[in-house]
């Protein structure tokens, strides 16, 4: 049987989580402003914002050096997961740091590896 769950993400939490799904090898938190391209597209798609403007302070605020605003960001997302799915069954879905400092949804690389 399988079960589907709704986690309601804001839009920069869906942005981020979209750009993790679509590096399942993961990103440094260093390097997030590499995929700023990448990160300014999906929030477009995310977003309720016309003005391209303040979409771009929104990524900014979410590459700052300071990185508040991506590990808050992490954070709440880890929440949401954890709050619809429960904690064993969320660990697979959610972002975390390993040991090297590289942030990825780790049960991405296990399914990926499975199906190749």
């Amino acid at each position: 049987m399988t079960w589907h769950h709704h986690i309601q993400l804001n839009p920069t939490e869906r942005t981020l989580y979209r750009l993790f799904v679509a590096h399942p090898k993961g990103i440094r938190a260093d390097d997030l402003v590499l995929h700023w391209k990448e990160l300014c597209a999906i929030y477009a798609e995310e977003s309720i914002y016309d003005d391209p403007e303040l979409r771009a302070d929104k990524m900014e605020s979410l590459c700052a050096e300071s990185k508040k605003v991506f590990y808050a960001n992490v954070s709440r997302i880890k929440r949401k997961f954890r709050a619809s799915l429960g904690a064993r069954q969320a660990q697979k879905y959610i972002i975390r740091r390993d040991k090297n400092g590289v942030y990825k949804i780790s049960g991405l690389q296990r399914t990926r590896k499975r199906q190749g």
